[in-house]
């Protein structure tokens, strides 16, 4: 068994679209709408990304993200290249216990980005 997708709440399609696309080299994959929601898949690589947008949730009572994990080979390379599109790390780089190397982005709805080298 291995991760199909990762699914999060946002509050535009739009902003987060852009967001993953110009941050993360993230592709549209899909687009459709369930009901009154509206889902766009996203993809890169073997990592896909299912973004919601609910009308009437604007004030994120319906989120409930923890966080999206990312593996890089070159942690510093990757901050480099995202601190020159205007994107900062929150936190680190820092070296966990378990010898992890990983950084942490905010995204556009607060989620967290956590890159991991590997």
């Amino acid at each position: 068994m291995r991760l199909h997708h990762m699914g999060m709440n946002v509050k535009s399609l739009v902003r987060s679209k852009e967001f993953y696309q110009s941050y993360f080299g993230f592709e549209e994959e899909t687009y459709f709408e369930w009901g009154s929601e509206k889902i766009l898949f996203m993809k890169k690589n073997d990592c896909r990304l299912e973004l919601i947008e609910e009308p009437g949730d604007d004030n994120g009572s319906k989120r409930i993200f923890l966080h999206l994990a990312l593996t890089v080979i070159d942690l510093k390379t990757e901050i480099g290249l995202l601190k020159e599109k205007g994107l900062v790390p929150v936190e680190g780089p820092v070296v966990l216990e378990n010898g992890w190397k990983v950084a942490f982005f905010f995204g556009p709805d607060g989620e967290i980005i956590e890159l991991v080298e590997g």
